[in-house]
């Protein structure tokens, strides 16, 4: 069936006349490197930056009928480092770290657009955020890094993407909070991506072909937290070595997707809090090797996913606080995840659509969960873990459903 779908996308790419064309070629071969150093005694607010990439191309379309190629060759590393020392901050701390070896965007509205891309990262990609914090209201810290990023928005249009995106190098995020005090909500986001495609529209026609290909050694996502008090706390971490997601309303969804992936994937997120937390604290992490995700609304959708992992996956999840309101852990690892689900019953026209899929799902790797909380006396307490090795998911909300 993929040969099928392939085959259509191809003809529709050759076939498809376009009023404005646009080439992209880009190769580095030295290494990109972000640092950002912050010192503060006081501040009211105070945050710190660091951006790194190899290879970054953009376009937005309006009305227009388009052909876009794009090739990105990455084969040195990126980097990204952020560090502050804020002492005292009377509002809000944000350390945030990006490290991105190839990147593209496009935002397309009205017309016809055919988006053929190529993207090639060689090199490893790494992102640290870390953050010493004597008192603040709010501290954040985030971090992502990914060899081969790209991401497509659409409205009012017929939007056709041949995408083929391969990282052999290691891919590495980081975020580090040690605070003695947060007033409200200490936070910490990190996100690690080998291969990341996704495509949101509203009323689009979307027709996807893509391949993503991620042999480096690892891929690990790592948040950690400590305050010695809070009222909120909240630390996830997410680690996967191929991602697409295609996320639809008011337009027929046909997309083809193959993923393959070697790499060893790991996400660990760790909370501790050093007295009571009077409101909410939680850990999340969540790994995956090859991870498919497509939601559409009111059309047909059709999906043909291929998947195959060969490397370990694992999550961990850890808090440990005195006491608070609700003490939350959970884990998840898995292989390979397809999602698909589809609202049919919310078509006013009285058309009902359906969904329609084909997957094939190979995991050689280990798969490893586990979530773990130490407190001596929250009022809700829960934990989760979850590990899978192939897992599929479709679902249809009927008419009246």
């Amino acid at each position: 069936m993929r040969a099928v779908l392939s085959l259509l996308v191809t003809t529709a790419l050759v076939s498809a006349p376009a009023a404005y064309a646009q080439s992209n070629n880009q190769y580095q071969a030295g290494d990109a490197t972000a640092v950002t150093n912050v010192h503060a005694g006081y501040a009211n607010d105070a945050g710190a930056t660091a951006v790194a990439s190899g290879n970054a191309v953009s376009t937005t379309q309006e009305d227009n009928d388009t052909d876009l190629t794009s090739s990105q060759h990455m084969d040195g590393d990126t980097s990204a480092e952020a560090n502050a020392t804020v002492w005292t901050a009377t509002n809000n701390v944000a350390i945030t770290s990006a490290a991105v070896g190839n990147g593209g965007t496009a935002v397309i509205s009205g017309g016809s657009s055919t988006i053929e891309a190529e993207q090639l990262g060689h090199g490893d990609a790494n992102a640290a955020a870390t953050l010493r914090n004597g008192y603040s209201y709010n501290a954040a810290v985030s971090s992502s890094a990914s060899s081969n990023t790209a991401a497509v928005s659409a409205e009012n249009a017929e939007v056709r993407v041949l995408m083929n995106q391969e990282s052999t190098g290691s891919v590495n995020a980081s975020a580090e909070m040690d605070a003695d005090i947060v007033e409200d909500q200490a936070v910490s986001g990190v996100i690690a991506s080998a291969n990341n495609l996704s495509i949101g529209g509203e009323t689009v026609t979307v027709l996807t072909a893509a391949r993503q290909d991620a042999t480096g050694a690892s891929v690990t996502a790592r948040s950690d937290i400590y305050a010695g008090s809070a009222t909120d706390a909240s630390g996830n971490a997410t680690a996967n070595a191929n991602s697409t997601t295609i996320d639809n309303q008011w337009g027929y969804v046909n997309a083809a997707t193959e993923q393959n992936a070697t790499s060893q994937v790991q996400a660990d997120s760790y909370v501790t809090l050093g007295n009571d937390f009077t409101g909410f604290a939680s850990a999340g992490a969540y790994g995956v090797g090859n991870q498919a995700t497509v939601a559409n609304v009111g059309s047909d959708t059709v999906l043909d996913v291929t998947q195959s992992n060969g490397g370990g996956v694992s999550a961990n999840a850890a808090l440990a606080g005195d006491g608070g309101g609700m003490a939350l852990a959970s884990s998840a690892a898995y292989g390979n995840s397809i999602t698909g689900s589809l609202c049919n019953g919310c078509n006013a026209s009285g058309d009902v659509p359906g969904l329609y899929a084909s997957s094939t799902q190979t995991n050689d790797g280990a798969v490893y969960s586990s979530s773990t909380i130490r407190t001596t006396g929250a009022a809700t307490v829960g934990a989760t873990s979850t590990a899978i090795g192939n897992a599929a998911t479709y679902s249809v909300r009927p008419p009246g459903g």
